[in-house]
Formats: C-alpha cells, sequence, structure tokens
C-alpha cells in the first residue's frame, strides 16, 4: 500500500484553471497500456512496468481486435506479456471493437476506469503524418480528456532520473497539467521542475522567472520544486533541455488537441514535442479549460464545414479505381470544384511475426505503401489534368467512416464499384449498407470491371 507523505508545509490545494488537486484525490491503482503489436506499442512496455514497480502498483496490458480476431489476438498477447514482462506479474485484457472504432474503444476504456495510469506508444508523426494516417494515440490523448502517457519513438525510460518536468505559459491550459504533474511527482519520488520558454531575453531575471516563481509558491510542496526559463521556439528549447538534462525523466504538458488537420496552419508545440523528446509526455487535453478554437481548428474539427466546392472520390488504387476517378474530374471540372482522392487502409490480422502476433511485421511499410498509392493517382490526375485543384488524403481505419467525414460539405461522393473493390462494396454491399446513411452528400457509383 501506498503511504502519501504530507507536504513540508502542511496540504494545500492547488487550482490549474478549473481543475483541483488534494493529496487525498490520488487513486491511481494501475498502469494500463495498449498494444497493437507494433514497435512503439511494445517498447512502451518498457516504461510502463517501470513505473508500475516505482508506483508499487498492477500492470494491466490491453489489445484492440474485432470478434473474428479475439482468439488469435488473444494467444499473440500471452506471448507477448509472456516474453516481454516475465515476472512483472501483468494481466492481461482484449477489448473487441465491433466497428473498427478501436481509439473510440480505448476512449471508452479509459473513462470506464478512473483509477488506471494510461501508458501508450506513439510513432510521434509530424502534423502531415498524422493527417495522412491518422494516430490513436494522439486521438486518445485528445478524446479522453485525462492524463495520458504517451511514449514517443526517441523516448528511454531513465530509470535514476529525479525531475519531472512541467512546462507551462501562462495561460489556465498551460497549468491545467498542473494537478497530475504534483501528483505523479509526488507519488514517483521525483522533484518538480517549471520550465517557461521565452522569445528572448528580459531585462532581468528577475522579470524572467516572476511568474514561475508565483507559480511555484502556489504547489503543495514549493520545497520540492524549482523553475527555469528557456529562450527560443518553444518545442526546440524544450527537447534540447530534456536530452542535455539527464536528471529529466518525464515531461509534462497539456495540449489543445487540435485536431491533425489544423495542425499543418496552427503549430502544436506538443505533437512536435513529443516527436523529438527523449522522454516520455506525460499529456493533457483539459476538458474543463476554456479554449477559443480558432478559426482553422473549428474548420477541421467539424465545427465549421469546408465550404469550397469539393468531389471526393474513394480509391483502392489507381488502376482498380480509374473509372471512377475519371468521372470525378469530369464532374470537378464540370462544377469547378476541388478533387479529393481518399485511400484508406488498415492492419491486416494475420499470425506470422516472431511471438504469433496478428499483426503484419512492418507496419511503417504498409504506410508507406498507402501513402505511395494515393500519390501515384494524385500525379497521374494532376499530370493529365494540371488546371483541377486535386488533394489526396489517406487515413488508417474504416473506409465508411472515413468517406462519411469526408462527405460533410462535399457536392458528390464517387466510388467505384468492381468484384475486388473494399469501397463500394461497403456502401451499397448487404454486409453495411447502413453506412449509406453516413454519407451526407448524393453517392455516384462507378463500375469498374474487375480491375485490379
Amino acid at each position: 500500500m501506498i503511504v502519501d507523505e504530507p507536504a513540508k508545509r502542511g496540504p494545500k490545494s492547488l487550482s490549474a484553471g478549473n481543475v483541483g488537486w488534494h493529496p487525498d484525490h490520488m487513486t491511481t491503482k494501475t498502469v494500463t497500456v495498449p498494444v497493437d503489436f507494433s514497435e512503439v506499442s511494445i517498447a512502451a512496455l518498457d516504461h510502463a512496468r517501470w513505473l508500475a514497480e516505482r508506483l508499487s502498483i498492477g500492470l494491466d496490458v490491453v489489445a484492440v481486435t474485432t470478434p473474428r480476431y479475439t482468439s488469435v489476438t488473444a494467444a499473440a498477447l500471452t506471448s507477448l506479456v509472456d516474453d516481454r514482462l516475465a515476472g512483472s506479474g501483468a494481466t492481461q485484457r482484449v477489448l473487441t471493437a465491433d466497428d473498427d472504432d478501436i481509439e473510440g474503444r480505448l476512449v471508452a476504456e479509459v473513462l470506464s476506469d478512473p483509477d488506471a495510469l494510461w501508458c501508450v506508444g506513439s510513432h510521434g508523426r509530424t502534423a502531415l503524418g498524422e493527417l495522412l494516417f491518422g494516430s490513436v494515440s494522439a486521438d486518445l490523448v485528445r478524446d479522453a480528456r485525462v492524463p495520458i502517457i504517451v511514449v514517443g519513438r526517441h523516448a528511454t525510460t531513465r530509470k535514476d532520473a529525479k525531475v519531472l518536468a512541467v512546462a507551462v505559459d501562462g495561460t489556465p491550459l498551460g497549468e491545467s497539467i498542473l494537478p497530475a504533474a504534483v501528483e505523479l511527482a509526488g507519488r514517483l519520488g521525483l522533484r518538480l521542475r517549471l520550465l517557461q520558454v521565452g522569445t528572448a531575453h528580459g531585462p532581468s531575471d528577475t522579470i524572467d522567472t516572476a511568474y514561475l516563481s508565483r507559480l511555484s509558491d502556489r504547489l503543495p510542496d514549493p520545497d520540492n520544486a524549482d523553475y527555469e526559463t528557456l529562450y527560443g521556439d518553444a518545442d526546440e528549447e524544450l527537447v534540447s533541455y530534456v536530452e542535455r538534462r539527464d536528471d529529466v525523466g518525464m515531461l509534462c504538458m497539456a495540449t489543445r488537441g487540435v485536431p491533425a488537420g489544423a495542425r499543418l496552419s496552427v503549430a502544436s508545440t506538443a505533437l512536435r514535442v513529443l516527436h523529438h523528446v527523449t522522454v516520455p509526455v506525460l499529456l493533457l487535453h483539459p476538458v474543463d479549460v476554456e479554449i477559443e478554437p480558432t478559426p482553422e481548428e473549428a474548420f477541421r474539427s467539424g465545427t465549421l464545414v469546408d465550404a469550397r466546392r469539393r468531389v471526393v472520390v474513394g480509391v483502392d488504387s489507381y488502376v482498380a479505381s480509374a473509372p471512377a476517378v475519371e468521372w470525378a474530374i469530369q464532374e470537378a471540372e464540370r462544377l469547378d470544384a476541388v478533387l479529393q482522392i481518399v485511400h484508406t487502409w488498415s492492419l491486416p490480422v494475420a499470425p506470422g511475426a516472431e511471438y504469433g502476433y496478428p499483426m503484419m511485421a512492418d507496419i511503417d511499410a504498409l504506410r508507406s505503401e498507402a501513402l505511395d498509392e494515393v500519390a501515384r493517382t494524385g500525379s497521374a490526375v494532376a499530370a493529365s489534368h494540371p488546371s483541377l485543384i486535386v488533394e489526396t488524403i489517406v487515413a488508417e481505419g474504416d473506409p465508411a467512416r472515413v468517406i462519411a467525414q469526408q462527405s460533410d460539405g462535399a457536392l458528390a461522393v464517387v466510388l467505384g464499384r468492381h468484384h475486388h473493390g473494399r469501397l463500394a462494396s461497403l456502401f451499397v454491399g448487404h454486409t453495411d449498407a447502413s453506412a449509406l446513411h453516413r454519407v451526407t452528400c448524393p453517392i455516384v457509383i462507378v463500375p469498374c470491371g474487375d480491375r485490379t
């Protein structure tokens, strides 16, 4: 049993934005780590084990699959836990997602267990990469609205670390991470360090650190905290600071939870940090802090609809979907509209890797193949129709859901219908006719024969 020692100056409450904290609120009983059998998710197991051992709490490993592959996923999960977490006492669970909505299933699980600290592996992709391929870890942070530890591809576990660093910026949003950071630092036995990044040196150090000094004094245990001011671009300075200070074991940040598409025009410091930082990051997209969205964020998040004249065409491959693409081109030119070419991909479930994992061994290769496929289609269309505005979109997940989301505000959705086609069969086939009702604009089904 963990007994939390009282703060040296007596228990104080900390209010960050609309988030309250008090030592009695510490209820974390397990560290839960979801795995999809990719390299980054398996790497997160090492940090999750360290956390569980340091906190003296349980370790729980979960995998999400469809009902059809429950048995093979359970067998693969057992092999993984036995090999990677031998002697840890870790438990394991297989969750099922009937509609292939892995992120949604994980969010529901996060919200159903307030006593779990989630530790998620992430590729830490750039904004463009997330827009093209999606990111379960980013979606989980954005939608769950609870603190989640994200282990990026460059992150390592610093078992001898003595500091938990917290990036703040003087806003209620930035400070909303403090309650979780204070709790985690106390339970891990780490010193809290507040970091603020300024754009240039002020006239005196007193002015630079005044905010951090006041914030530090509000902490429940000010004697176990310090602060430091950095100068330059926030993401670069934070990454550099963590890299050269090997006493820092984790970085904590709040994020606006900006949808991936908006990050192409709206800077996301948290995402850029995660892409490069060498320690895990505790991220929070707060639910109770008022955040006014920018027009770009509102547009990308669905609060506003893309009002441009658009024709959306779903493709399996350029060769297989060529008739549908040609029809969409003619319609886009006739309507003076943007042509959006959408391609989706998903992880095939099949035994085979070193541990018999029910996933493809090289997930990055699948992503690259999907990107290459849609790039070939986009390049071919742009070359033959130079006056047409062409946009390409690649997304991981359910094709019906992706197409339906993209259809909002569009003039038409065009799908190819052929023997091996996935997209049209999802909309007009007997197995998923309900998907038709998700689309909010006319659907055109173009026969494509049996070409592959």
